[in-house]
Parts: structure tokens; C-alpha cells; sequence
């Protein structure tokens, strides 16, 4: 009875130690995990020669909120995960900045669908998942035979199947494509199918602010406006963190503050942190003084103030898809306005959406009862990435809150690769057949366009066309609200040497069959579980596996987990002794 009595002892000691320390390495349901997911296929080489990607996510690292949860995965022909799940803090900042060298390590071909797939392992849909993808190319999956048609079939079962399920499952993919290479309407169509932003980086110089406009999705914070060099710290700014984009040859960053201390990497004075990269720097202050800040020096574009305040400026779920030529309501609040007490007069709230060319449109909001200031986006005439800048100003004090969006076609078209017709399909949800009428006109004569399906058109074309390049012009008549919106869509071109979309972009798909690397023996690639492959993958995980352990022990409860284990094989061992003492001795017949 007392050896029972200890067993059950032992096993409810192991079970109480284990269960805190599962529950406390969990983030609350409320804080989304945050996921990496960067190719390392060879063309990036090629297309981020000073490897900015590896100063991107360093940026992503130091501005990632504390408590969080993150990991990386790397892919090309093989997905390794260099830098588990883990909780952001100072710890796993350092594990992160230990794996960076690894994005060098090149490989052939884009194996997207296992990225994806394997990336989103163990995600149960309890909490918003964010996983963010930098690619830099196609679908390229390994294969020696019949290889067009699997990196096709990949590319349908990412868009049918895999996209769809990890929506379901909250997943939201944010997708950036660096270079004119990259397959753009992938990435946006699984961006667009999970709610996340589709960010496009012509060229490498781009790839930071791709980086910044994703982590303004996952985790918004709170500005100040930066004019000139200039901003304005009121009493309510409890800490702010300058981020200073510059090239990197440019001269030193020096920050003055109200009573013109100057600070400086050298000298940091009250600054709290200051991180220096080629490409930026990253400093905070905090309690600042109140009044004007100068920055001296380089301030690139897309540099920042960001926050922490009791007066923040809040708005309502702004989609990171908006629809060219569709107005976007917008509902925009303060809070903690008591606080500040600036009754006296009040404050203007603007909106104004941007993107590399300049302004888009722009509007004022109107005050309302309810201290709210409502209003709505028009005329927005551009598609692609675009910035909304919300800007409150009042007695006293300012506040900036950002969003990076896409702005798209309401309509997509793709051209088939015969040139016998285009296939229309409705981007805006809103569209459908009943309400919306298409025309179609090639060198001035109206084409046949015909419902395809609920929410699906299909444009015929002529038998024989022009020989030289020429477009399609196309118009959506849509009657909705009790109004008629007579909506341009970007034309079609044919007579190309590939299929071309709606928006213009070329899609020959088949014109990179596969990135074949001269460095690489073939052997090795050909086979994934050889043993140079096994010992690559032990490499890359024995980091984040030893320093997980290392952590795990450090945590008091570890030692209580091992102490109920030892005390468990102490009376198992004891009980077995005992058993073996009480069996009578067996008979044995003599043998010959």
C-alpha cells in the first residue's frame, strides 16, 4: 500500500512540474506567432547581392514585441528550420542573430509547397498565425522527369488546396517577392486568400521597406510624424524608437534632443539602446524630454518615430486589400484624450494613402458624437503597394498610425496561352454576374463576353488577330448602392511571347525550368537522405536544440521534473528487486 502510494506521488509531482512550464512557453491567445519563411534558392544571390534580406530580418528581430512567439525556415530544394519557435525576448534576439549567416547557404531549386506546409506545422487555428515569405522566384520544385507539369500541378495545389486550409486554420500569409522575376500573382493570390499583404520589391534596395510594410501588418505601433528631420515629443511619450534608413556609405546619425545634447553611436548619452546596421539605425529613448527632437544626418525614406503612449490614435480593421476605383470607409478614434487634457479645441484627424509616385487621394475626417471620425477613401485610381497614413493633430500634441495595403484590380484577367480567349474572374467579393456587365474592345470592334460562372467572365477573341502587339480594352459596369459604377480595368496585351495578366505582368512561368548551381555536386542533391544531407540538417537544428535545452534547464521547475523521474526509476527499480526476491526457486532437471 505505501509503494502505491508513492508511485501515484511521484507520478502527480511530474505531472503538476510539467504542466506550468508547458503553460508558461505558450504565448496568450490573444499574441499571434510570428513566422519566417526565407528562400535560399541560388538566384537570390543574383537578385540580393549585399544580402539585405539578412538586414531585413534583423529589422523584423529588433522591432518584433517582446513576449511574442517566432521562428525561421529556410528553403530551396530542402525546408530546415535554423531557428524554432520561440519566445522573443533578449535570448532568442541573440539565437536569431546567430543563424543570419546561413542565408548564404544556397541551393538549387523553390520548393514553395513544402515551405508553406512545413512552416505551418503544428498551427491549430486557436490564435492568428503570421508567416511571412520572401521569395525571389517561381515554383520550382526537384524533379528529373515530366518537370513543367509538377511545378505547375505545385503551383494549383498551393492556390486550391493549401492556401484555402491554412486560411481556415488562421493562418495569414504575407508574401514578399523580390525581383520582376518572382511569380507576383502567386504571392498575391495567397496573400489575398488569407488576408495578408502582398508585398512586391523590384529590386534589392526595396527589400527593407518590403520588410517594414509586412511588420507594420503583423505588429502596427504607434508614431510620431517625422518632417524635415523633426518631431515633436509631447508629456505623454513614455519612450520612442527611432528607426533612420540611409545608404550605406552615408555619413554618421546624430540625434539632438530639446536642450541640445547631442547623442551619437559613440556617445549615446540617454538613449537606452542604439543599433547600428549598414542600412539603418535603431534608437530609443526613454522618458525623452518633451519638446522638438532633430535628427543630423541621413534620413532615408520610410524612416520613423515609433512610440510608446497613453494617447494613441486607434482605427477600425483596415483589409490589407484595397480595390482600385472602390471608396474604403474609414472609423478613427483617440484614446486616453482625457488624459492628455486637451479639451480646448478639437483635434483634426486626416487620411492620406501613398505610395513610391506620391499621394493618391487624401481626405479629412468628420467628428462625431461619439468622439469618433468617420469618412471614406475615393478615388483611388493606382494599383499596387501603397501606404494609409492616419495623422491626428491637436493642442499640443500629434500622433501617426500607418497601414500598408495593396491595392488591386477588382477584376482579374488572364489571357489563355492560345490567344483564343480571356478568362475574368471577380477579385472584389462584391462582384458578382447579376450586377456587374462587361465590355470588351480590340482596335475599336466590341469582342463577345459571356458569364462563365458566379463571378467569372469569359472574353472571346477573333480567330486571326493583328500580327503586331495590341490590347484589349476592358470596362465593368457595376450597378450597386443604388449607384452605376462604370470601373477601367487594366487592358490586356496580346501577342506576347507569354500569357500577360490583367495588370501587365508577364507570366512565363515555363522560361525558368529549374536553378541549376555550378558549385553543387549534383550526386548529393539527387539523393535528400544521404548522409552529408543528414549531417546538413543536424547543423542547422543542434543550434536552436541546444540552446532550448540550455533554457529548459535554467528554469527551477526542470530540476523538480527531474527530481519526480529519478524518484519514479528509484521505486520501480525497488519494487522489481522485490518481486524477484519473492518468486520461489524454480526446479531444474538435470541435464545430459
Amino acid at each position: 500500500m505505501l509503494y502505491r502510494w508513492l508511485v501515484t506521488g511521484a507520478w502527480l509531482l511530474l505531472m503538476l512540474m510539467a504542466l506550468p512550464a508547458q503553460a508558461s512557453s505558450q504565448a496568450s491567445p490573444e499574441q499571434g506567432d510570428v513566422r519566417l519563411a526565407i528562400d535560399v534558392s541560388g538566384s537570390m544571390k543574383d537578385n540580393d547581392p549585399d544580402n539585405l534580406r539578412a538586414s531585413g530580418i534583423r529589422l523584423l528581430v529588433d522591432l518584433l514585441p517582446d513576449s511574442s512567439r517566432a521562428g525561421l525556415w529556410t528553403f530551396g530544394q530542402h525546408v530546415a528550420n535554423p531557428l524554432g519557435m520561440g519566445t522573443v525576448n533578449d535570448q532568442w534576439r541573440q539565437r536569431a542573430l546567430d543563424v543570419l549567416p546561413r542565408m548564404t547557404r544556397y541551393e538549387q531549386f523553390t520548393d514553395l509547397e513544402s515551405a508553406l506546409d512545413m512552416a505551418t506545422q503544428g498551427v491549430a487555428g486557436d490564435r492568428k498565425t503570421h508567416l511571412i515569405v520572401l521569395t525571389d522566384g517561381m515554383v520550382d520544385v526537384p524533379a528529373i522527369n515530366d518537370k513543367p507539369a509538377r511545378d505547375r500541378a505545385s503551383r494549383e495545389r498551393i492556390i486550391r488546396t493549401l492556401a484555402p486550409d491554412l486560411a481556415e486554420r488562421n493562418v495569414v500569409i504575407h508574401t514578399i517577392a523580390l525581383s520582376r522575376n518572382a511569380d507576383t500573382d502567386l504571392m498575391r493570390t495567397i496573400s489575398q486568400e488569407t488576408g495578408g499583404l502582398a508585398s512586391v520589391a523590384e529590386d534589392s534596395r526595396a527589400l527593407l521597406r518590403s520588410f517594414l510594410d509586412v511588420l507594420n501588418q503583423v505588429a502596427p505601433r504607434q508614431q510620431l510624424p517625422l518632417e524635415n528631420g523633426r518631431f515633436q515629443v509631447d508629456d505623454q511619450v513614455r519612450e520612442f524608437t527611432a528607426l533612420i534608413f540611409h545608404e550605406q556609405n552615408d555619413g554618421p546619425v546624430t540625434l539632438i534632443s530639446p536642450d541640445g545634447e547631442r547623442l551619437s553611436i559613440d556617445a549615446p548619452g540617454v538613449a537606452g539602446r542604439w543599433r547600428h546596421d549598414d542600412r539603418y539605425e535603431l534608437i530609443t529613448v526613454p522618458e525623452p524630454a518633451v519638446g522638438e527632437w532633430r535628427i543630423e544626418g541621413p534620413v532615408g525614406a520610410g524612416s520613423r518615430i515609433l512610440i510608446d503612449s497613453s494617447l494613441q490614435l486607434r482605427s477600425a480593421t483596415i483589409p490589407a486589400t484595397l480595390y482600385a476605383h472602390i471608396d474604403q470607409p474609414l472609423d478613427v478614434w483617440l484614446e486616453g484624450r482625457n488624459e492628455q487634457g486637451s479639451a480646448s479645441s478639437a483635434p483634426t484627424v486626416d487620411a492620406t494613402l501613398r505610395d513610391a509616385d506620391g499621394d493618391i487621394t487624401s481626405t479629412r475626417l468628420q467628428p462625431e458624437s461619439d468622439g469618433h471620425y468617420r469618412g471614406r477613401l475615393e478615388q483611388i485610381d493606382r494599383v499596387g503597394n501603397a501606404e494609409l497614413a492616419l495623422r491626428a493633430r491637436g493642442d499640443g500634441f500629434s500622433r501617426l498610425l500607418t497601414h500598408s495595403v495593396n491595392v488591386v484590380p477588382v477584376i482579374d484577367a488572364v489571357l489563355a496561352g492560345d490567344q483564343s480567349h480571356i478568362a475574368m474572374t471577380a477579385a472584389w467579393p462584391r462582384l458578382t454576374r447579376d450586377n456587374t456587365r462587361i465590355e470588351a474592345t480590340l482596335l475599336g470592334e466590341t469582342l463577345d463576353v459571356a458569364p462563365a460562372g458566379e463571378g467569372r467572365w469569359q472574353v472571346t477573341l477573333p480567330d486571326t488577330l493583328p500580327e503586331e502587339s495590341v490590347s484589349v480594352a476592358l470596362t465593368a459596369t457595376v450597378a450597386l448602392d443604388n449607384r452605376i459604377l462604370e470601373i477601367p480595368l487594366p487592358p490586356v496585351a496580346l501577342n506576347s511571347d507569354a500569357a500577360t495578366s490583367l495588370s501587365g505582368a508577364r507570366l512565363d512561368r515555363d522560361a525558368i525550368s529549374g536553378e541549376r548551381m555550378i558549385d553543387q555536386q549534383s550526386d548529393d542533391q539527387d539523393q535528400p537522405w544521404s548522409l552529408q544531407r543528414l549531417w546538413g540538417l543536424a547543423q542547422d537544428n543542434w543550434p536552436a536544440a541546444r540552446a532550448q535545452a540550455i533554457q529548459w534547464l535554467k528554469d527551477p521547475r526542470a530540476w523538480w521534473v527531474a527530481a519526480a523521474l529519478l524518484l519514479l526509476y528509484v521505486l520501480l527499480a525497488f519494487r522489481r528487486r522485490r518481486l524477484r526476491h519473492r518468486r520461489p526457486p524454480q526446479r531444474r532437471d538435470p541435464s545430459v
